[in-house]
C-alpha cells in the first residue's frame, strides 16, 4: 500500500486539472494513461497461436469483430435495444400487421445471418371465389404429392374428407372469414414449402435423431455426449430458406390475430380439418364453457385458432410435432388461458426442425411448461408472442428465447409478468451460433432462473454446487469440447431486453450478460429502478473467448452477488470481453470477491457508472474495482503456448458524477476501501509495483465531469 501512495498524490494533482473541463473522453485519457489507445482493446487471434483453440465452427458473423472491437457490443445491444422498444410498442402494434415480422427479421434473422433486407415476408393474397377454402386445401394436398379427389367405382369415395369438413365449418363462418382462413391454408403451403427446401439435402434419419434429441441442456457446454448427426445436418442446411418460412410464419401469426374477429366462429363449436401436414382446428369462444371436454391435447396441428375461449390446452401447442408437421401456427384472440405440459413434447412456440409460432393476443395467461418451449428453435425458427396481459411463464429447460442451431424468440408487450425458469433460456444463444432473445416492453416484471441445485440439480462446482449454473437472462454458451472429443462448436448470441418497468432479476450462475466459448451474452434494460441479483459468472461477465454486457440505462438500480458473490459486475476469464454499464440513478453495488472491472488471463473487463451518488461494496482483500490480474506468462512467453505473450488485457472502472462511495467489508465490518475513494485515480497494478506493464494494466477513475463517446453518440 505504501507504494500506491506517491502514484496517488501525482495523479490527483493532474487528473482533476485535465478533467476539469467538460466533454472531455474519460475513457481516452484511461488509456493515456497506460499507453493504450482504444484499438488495444480487443482480440485478433493468428494462425501461429500454438494451443489457441482457432478452428471453431459456427461462429456468429458478429462474434468475431465484436471479439476484436468490443466497444461495438454497445452498439450492438444499442439495435436490440432499438429493434424492441420500437416494434414491441402497442402503439406501433395498433398500426400494423408487420410488427411480429419485423422482431423476428431485427432480433432472429438479422443476428444469424447477413443477406436478408425486412422489406416484405411476400405473403400470398387470395382474392374473392366460390369455395376459397375448399381451393386452398386442394393446393395444399397436391402440393403434399397426395390426391385431392377419391374416385372409386366412378364415383367420390369420402376421401380425402376435408370436403365434408368444409361443409361443416361454413355453417359457422362467414364469407369474410372463410377468405382469410383460405389465405391461411396457402400460405401455409408456401412456408411448408421454405422448410421442406431448407431440409431437402438433409438425410431423414438424422433429422430424426436430432427431433428426438432433449439433453441439449444437459451435455453439450464441456462436451459431454457428441451428436454427430447434428453436424451432419448443419453441413447441408439451406438457412435462406428456413429462415424465410420462419418470417413467413411470423407474419402470417400476426396478420390473422389481427384480422379475424372473435365473434367470427360459432361460439360453441370446435371444428377441425384433416390437412397432409396436420390439423387445422377452430374453437369458438364458449366452447370450454359448453363442452364436456375440458382441455384439448395438440399434437399434431397445422393451425389452430381460438376465437377467444378460457383455454386450457396441452401438448405441441404452436410447435411442429415431428417431421409429418414441419410447421405448427397457434393463434388465440383472447380469453385467460392455460397451457399445462406434462411432457417434453415442444410447445408454446417452438421450431424443431421446422417453424412453430404461438401469437396470444390478450387476457391473463398461465404458460406451465417443461422443455423446448415458449420460443425455441433448434435447426428451426421457433417464436412466441404475447401482446397484452397479465401473465406467468413457467418452464424447466430450453425456453422462453432459446436458439440451439436455430432461433428462438419470446416476446411480451405489455402486462406485469413473472418469468420462471431452470435454465438455458431467457434469452439463451447456444451451440451452434443459436440465437435466444427475450424481450418483453412494459411492466414491472420478475425474471427467475432457479438459483438452488435442491430445487432442481444443475449444481455449479464455482459454488459447491450449491448455486445452480442457469444459463439465462443475456447469455451465449458454447460447446467446448477441447476436453473430451475435440468437437468444439462456438454457442450463438443470448439477449434479454427489457424497455419500461421496474424489473427484478434473480439467478445463479451464468446470466445476465455472460457468455462463455465463443459466443455473447446481453442484457439491456431501459429504464426503471431495478434489482439484479444473482452469484457467479453474471452481470457482464464471461470466460473462455467471449463477449459479455449488461447495459442498464436508467434508475435507481442494485447490482447484488450472493453466496460465492463473485465473478461478476464486469469481470473477464481467460480473452473474454466484459462490460457492466450504467447510465444515470444512485445504484448500489456487492460483491464478496473478483468483481468490478477485473481482468483476469488476458481479458478486457470494465465497470463504467454514468450519474448518481453511487455505492460500492467489495469484501476485503479481493481483487477488482478497476484491476488487472498479472501473470507471468504475460512478460515471458510459455514455451508451449505463447499466446498469452502476444495478448494484451485491461480492466477498467470508470464512475463520472456523483458522491459516491467505496467500502471494503469483512466479518468485523466495513471501511473505506484501501485505494478507490471519491474524484480519484488509481492503478491496480500500481505503476511503482514490479507486476505494473506486460500489457496488462488496470485504471480506476471517479471524476466529477466527463463523458464517455460510445455512450454520448446514442443521446439524442
Amino acid at each position: 500500500m505504501r507504494r500506491l501512495i506517491p502514484v496517488m498524490l501525482l495523479l490527483l494533482i493532474a487528473w482533476p486539472a485535465a478533467l476539469a473541463q467538460d466533454e472531455q473522453d474519460v475513457l481516452g485519457m484511461m488509456f493515456d494513461s497506460v499507453g493504450y489507445t482504444r484499438a488495444d482493446i480487443g482480440f485478433h487471434p493468428k494462425g501461429y497461436w500454438n494451443r489457441y483453440p482457432l478452428d471453431i465452427p459456427y461462429r456468429l458473423t458478429s462474434f468475431d469483430d465484436l471479439f476484436a472491437e468490443p466497444f461495438k457490443l454497445i452498439d450492438y445491444a444499442r439495435t436490440m435495444e432499438a429493434a424492441a422498444e420500437k416494434y414491441l410498442d402497442p402503439a406501433f402494434l395498433d398500426t400494423t400487421s408487420l410488427g411480429l415480422y419485423y422482431l423476428t427479421y431485427s432480433l432472429g434473422v438479422d443476428r444469424k445471418q447477413g443477406g436478408f433486407r425486412n422489406y416484405s415476408p411476400n405473403l400470398i393474397p387470395v382474392k374473392d371465389s366460390v369455395n376459397p377454402l375448399e381451393k386452398a386445401l386442394e393446393r395444399l394436398y397436391l402440393a403434399s404429392g397426395e390426391q385431392a379427389e377419391g374416385l372409386t367405382f366412378g364415383t367420390e369415395g369420402g376421401w380425402p374428407p376435408f370436403r365434408n369438413e368444409i361443409k361443416e365449418i361454413g355453417n359457422h363462418i362467414d364469407k369474410r372469414t372463410e377468405l382469410i382462413l383460405a389465405a391461411a391454408v396457402v400460405n401455409l403451403e408456401d412456408i411448408i414449402r421454405w422448410r421442406n427446401l431448407a431440409f431437402r439435402r438433409c438425410d431423414v434419419r438424422a433429422m430424426q435423431k436430432v427431433y428426438g434429441l432433449r439433453d441439449l441442456s444437459s451435455t453439450q457446454s464441456d462436451g459431454t455426449v457428441y451428436h454427430p448427426e447434428i453436424d451432419d445436418i448443419a453441413a447441408t442446411i439451406d438457412w435462406p430458406s428456413l429462415h424465410y418460412a420462419g418470417l413467413k410464419g411470423a407474419t402470417l401469426a400476426e396478420f390473422l390475430a389481427d384480422s379475424l374477429d372473435a365473434a367470427a366462429f360459432a361460439s360453441d363449436k370446435k371444428s377441425t380439418i384433416s390437412t397432409p401436414y396436420g390439423d387445422f382446428i377452430l374453437i369458438g369462444k364458449d366452447y370450454f364453457k359448453k363442452s364436456s371436454e375440458k382441455r384439448i391435447n395438440i399434437n399434431n396441428a397445422l393451425l389452430v385458432i381460438d376465437f377467444g375461449a378460457d383455454g386450457n390446452y396441452s401438448g405441441c401447442t404452436g410447435a411442429n410435432g415431428g417431421l409429418s408437421n414441419p410447421v405448427s401456427i397457434f393463434i388465440d384472440l383472447g380469453g385467460n388461458d392455460k397451457y399445462p405440459c406434462e411432457t417434453d413434447q415442444p410447445s408454446l412456440g417452438a421450431g424443431i426442425l421446422g417453424i412453430g409460432v404461438f401469437y396470444e393476443k390478450n387476457g391473463n395467461d398461465n404458460f406451465d411448461t417443461k422443455n423446448l418451449t415458449q420460443g425455441c428453435g433448434l435447426f428451426g425458427v421457433g417464436i412466441m408472442f404475447d401482446r397484452e396481459g397479465i401473465d406467468k411463464y413457467s418452464a424447466e429447460l430450453s425456453a422462453q428465447g432459446c436458439g440451439y442451431f436455430g432461433i428462438g424468440l419470446c416476446f411480451d408487450a405489455s402486462g406485469d409478468d413473472e418469468y420462471y425458469l431452470y435454465g438455458d433460456g431467457q434469452g439463451y444463444g447456444g451451440v451452434g451460433g443459436g440465437v435466444g432473445v427475450l424481450a418483453d416492453f412494459s411492466g414491472n416484471d420478475r425474471y427467475t432462473g432457479e438459483p438452488y441445485s435442491e430445487v432442481f440439480n444443475r449444481g455449479d462446482y464455482h459454488s459447491e454446487n450449491k448455486i445452480n449454473g442457469n444459463g439465462v437472462q443475456g447469455v451465449g454458451f458454447g460447446r467446448r469440447g477441447d476436453g473430451s472429443d475435440g468437437h468444439s462448436w462456438a454457442g450463438g448470441l443470448g439477449a434479454i431486453i427489457d424497455i419500461y418497468g421496474n424489473d427484478h432479476y434473480r439467478s445463479g450462475n451464468w446470466s445476465l450478460g455472460c457468455a462463455y466459448w465463443f459466443s455473447t451474452g446481453i442484457a439491456v434494460d431501459k429504464s426503471g429502478d431495478d434489482y439484479y441479483e444473482s452469484c457467479y459468472f453474471t452481470q457482464g461477465s464471461g470466460a473462455h473467448y467471449c463477449n459479455g454486457i449488461l447495459l442498464d440505462e436508467g434508475g435507481a438500480d442494485r447490482h447484488e452477488l450472493f453466496e460465492t458473490a463473485g465473478a461478476g459486475l464486469g469481470f473477464g476469464w481467460d480473452y473474454t470481453n466484459a462490460f457492466l454499464i450504467n447510465i444515470g440513478g444512485d445504484d448500489s453495488y456487492y460483491a464478496n470477491m473478483i468483481s468490478m472491472g477485473l481482468a483476469q488471463i488476458r481479458s478486457n473487463a470494465f465497470l463504467v457508472d454514468v450519474g448518481g451518488n453511487d455505492k460500492y461494496l467489495l469484501k476485503k482483500g479481493t481483487p477488482g474495482l478497476g484491476e488487472a490480474t498479472y501473470r507471468e506468462d504475460y512478460r515471458f512467453p510459455r514455451d508451449l503456448a505463447p499466446y498469452y505473450y502476444y495478448s494484451k488485457s485491461f480492466g477498467g472502472f470508470i464512475d463520472i458524477g456523483g458522491q459516491d462511495e467505496y467500502i471494503s467489508f469483512d466479518d468485523t465490518g466495513k471501511s473505506p476501501h484501501f485505494v478507490a475513494a471519491n474524484n480519484t485515480v488509481w492503478f491496480n497494478p500500481s505503476k511503482s509495483d514490479s507486476t505494473y506493464g506486460a500489457d496488462n494494466f488496470g485504471v480506476g477513475v471517479d471524476i466529477e465531469d466527463g463523458i464517455i463517446p460510445e455512450l454520448e453518440k446514442w443521446n439524442k
